[in-house]
Formats: C-alpha cells, sequence, structure tokens
C-alpha cells in the first residue's frame, strides 16, 4: 500500500469516529442496576404467592455480571419455552402478608448491535418468527398494506426500508392515548396511526411477516443518553428482522422518529443506552395458573400470582448507575 493510500485510509477511519462520536454513538456502556418489587395490601388469607421476574439477556451483546437476588426467599432460574427467556422464580411462604419485598442488583456491559458489521446468525425458531401473535395481527389487511408499501421491491432490506419509512411518516409519537398506547396492537396502531414504542414495532413486525419475512420482537429498559444515574421510568422496545444469508438487522423506529437525525442509525443498529430482558410476545410463564392474564402480551415488569390469580397491587422501582 502507497503512503498516500494509507494516510487516506487513516483519514476515513479517524473522520468515521469522529462522526460516531459527534452523534453520541459511544458503543458501549457499564452499568448498575437495581430493581425494587414491593407487595402491599397481601391478605392474610393468601397461602401461595409466587414472582416471575424476567432475567437480563446475556449474548454477545450484552455481558451480565454479579447478578444478586436480595430476599430470605430462595429463587430458581427457569425460561420459558417458547423463546426460552430466563426467569427468576420465587415461591414465598404464606407467612409474609402484609408486606412483602425483593431486591435484584447487577452490572451489564451493553455493547452496541451493527448489523453491518456484526450480526447475530441465530436461526432459532424462525418459522416461529413468521406467525402471527394475538395482537401482531397477519391477515389479509396487513398483506396487501406491506404488498402496496414494497411493490417493485426485491430484497428483504429495500422492503423492511420501506415499511420502516412507512411507519415514520405516517405515525405520530406519543403516550397520552389510552385507546391505543402501550398496548401493542398492531390493527390498533394501522387505525389510529400513533402510539409509542410498543405500537410502531407491533405494527412493523406485523406488516415485515405479512411479506414472509421473520420478525422478533424485544424489550427492556431505556437508559437516558445524557445521565449517569437516576430512575428508570418505563420500558422500551425495538424490533429485528431476519435477512437470509445475512443475519438479525434491527430497528428502533419510535427512536428514530424522536430523533430524526439518527433515522439511518437506526435502521440496522441500536445503541447501547438500553438492557435487553426478554424476546416475544405472548408469554407462556412456567408454572403460572391464572388464564386470565395469560399468556404475558410481552415481559418486561415482574408477574405475580396470588393463590393461583394474577396480583397487580405491585410497586416496581428500576435505578440504573453508569460504572
Amino acid at each position: 500500500m502507497s503512503k498516500r493510500s494509507l494516510g487516506l485510509s487513516v483519514i476515513i477511519i479517524l473522520s468515521l469516529f469522529v462522526l460516531n462520536s459527534s452523534l453520541g454513538y459511544a458503543q458501549e456502556r457499564t452499568f448498575a442496576i437495581k430493581e425494587k418489587i414491593s407487595l402491599h395490601n397481601l391478605s392474610r388469607e393468601a397461602k401461595d404467592i409466587r414472582v416471575w421476574v424476567p432475567y437480563p439477556v446475556s449474548d454477545a451483546w450484552q455481558e451480565v455480571k454479579g447478578f444478586k437476588y436480595l430476599s430470605s426467599v430462595e429463587g430458581k432460574i427457569i425460561k420459558d419455552e417458547k423463546y426460552g427467556n430466563k426467569i427468576l422464580y420465587i415461591e414465598f411462604p404464606s407467612d409474609t402478608y402484609p408486606e412483602l419485598e425483593l431486591a435484584l442488583e447487577f452490572t451489564i456491559l451493553r455493547k452496541q448491535y451493527d448489523y453491518y458489521s456484526n450480526p447475530s446468525w441465530d436461526k432459532t425458531n424462525l418459522s416461529g418468527f413468521l406467525k402471527a401473535n394475538r395482537l401482531v395481527f397477519v391477515d389479509k389487511q396487513t398483506r396487501k398494506l406491506a404488498g402496496d408499501i414494497t411493490k417493485g421491491l426485491k430484497t428483504a432490506v429495500e422492503k423492511a426500508k420501506a415499511i420502516y419509512s412507512f411507519i415514520l411518516k405516517e405515525f405520530v409519537y406519543t403516550k397520552d392515548d389510552p385507546r391505543v398506547c402501550k398496548i401493542g396492537n398492531s390493527k390498533l396502531a394501522l387505525l389510529f396511526k400513533k402510539g409509542q414504542c410498543s405500537e410502531y414495532h407491533s405494527t412493523f413486525i406485523s406488516l415485515i411477516r405479512s411479506i414472509k419475512i421473520p420478525a422478533k420482537f424485544e424489550v427492556g429498559f431505556p437508559l437516558p443518553q445524557d445521565k449517569k444515574e437516576g430512575m428508570i421510568g418505563g420500558y422500551h422496545c425495538w424490533a429485528k428482522f431476519y435477512v437470509d444469508g445475512s443475519g438479525w438487522l434491527p430497528v428502533d423506529i419510535s427512536e428514530a422518529d424522536k430523533h430524526p437525525e439518527k433515522k439511518d442509525y437506526f435502521f440496522g443498529r441500536i445503541d447501547e443506552n438500553r438492557v435487553h430482558f426478554s424476546t416475544g410476545r405472548d408469554i407462556v410463564l412456567p408454572y403460572a395458573q391464572d388464564k386470565e392474564a395469560l399468556p404475558l402480551n410481552y415481559f418486561v415488569y415482574p408477574y405475580i400470582e396470588v393463590d393461583g390469580r394474577h396480583y397487580p397491587d405491585a410497586a416496581i422501582e428500576v435505578s440504573f448507575a453508569d460504572k
């Protein structure tokens, strides 16, 4: 290689580094998570108290260190059968009334996921990721819409980018409409054309599956890029679709909508400002009994049953601190 070519290569590499840095893409982040779960007003008659807590994912992009479960009652790690999500499962004795508390602490090393340089090739359950879920529809309506959006396009990436762009153009980001927000119902989202991350990505998955491309839902918690510690106020989700011969390509459409300057970045990459807890919809929890509450739409917050019935009276606090 000539000195001139070498010099040009160095300039290009440095330019890309500066560009990524200027956009805030640090590419990895280490932080501690603390989660506190409190059950209130338990009946003195309660005999069977069970808690299922999502256990953080461990993979090439997220490393879990120093997991601690703080309680006098021993728990065990189980998995859901369909997706293989890890779950901390605890059965409490009946004498825990009227209050019950447990806490989790762990450290996460989170890396940027970049399809263009290091994609996941995991083909587990690809056929399952082509099928509809209860609220993520694949039907005549979604097939027609997806066909219209992708008409004339050939590759999976081109078609997915067209659907991505359609949602960015047509949807309005909001958390304030209880008719649609936080439900993750793709038909409602297409009707109202608004919502938050769950609506954006349920719609994307519906449409991409409708043209026979596998897609999956992932959920966890977001971390503010501009803060080093604090409380986490809610969940965040994103989607991935499978490109045959190339692996899983992620999209974070709601973040792209909130940050238009990053719309190209969030097609093919997800940043390190998040923690991933579970994959999939319609989660079936081992040992759970309340058929009216199950399967879970998605699994990011603890699920609790008291005497075989879903128990909603729980307070959950999640905080983070960079390390």
